[in-house]
């Protein structure tokens, strides 16, 4: 199959897809659930860690300054600094 078959057929079953959803249920559910609007809320160590990842100096700083710990540790126990450090060094090799 080639490249632009796929494509085409990546799209129209993507197509399929969104008008399916926009039919069912689940869709028609309203987002409030039990009087709260559902928000995703990170630690603000992980918020941090990607904004150090991101090289958002801006926010950093302001995250410094409400207090951020500069400790703080990803799942694989990698500080902003290690992080930073991996990074430079890809851009070394």
């Amino acid at each position: 199959m080639s490249f632009e078959t796929r494509s085409s057929s990546a799209l129209f079953k993507r197509a399929e897809q969104l008008k399916r959803w926009e039919e069912s249920e689940t869709n028609r559910e309203p987002v409030v659930v039990n009087g709260r609007v559902r928000k995703i809320k990170f630690s603000a160590g992980c918020v941090f860690l990607a904004a150090c990842k991101a090289g958002d100096k801006e926010e950093i700083l302001r995250l410094l300054k409400k207090g951020a710990d500069i400790d703080t540790s990803d799942v694989d126990g990698l500080s902003a600094l290690h992080q930073n450090n991996h990074d430079l060094d890809d851009l070394i090799v």
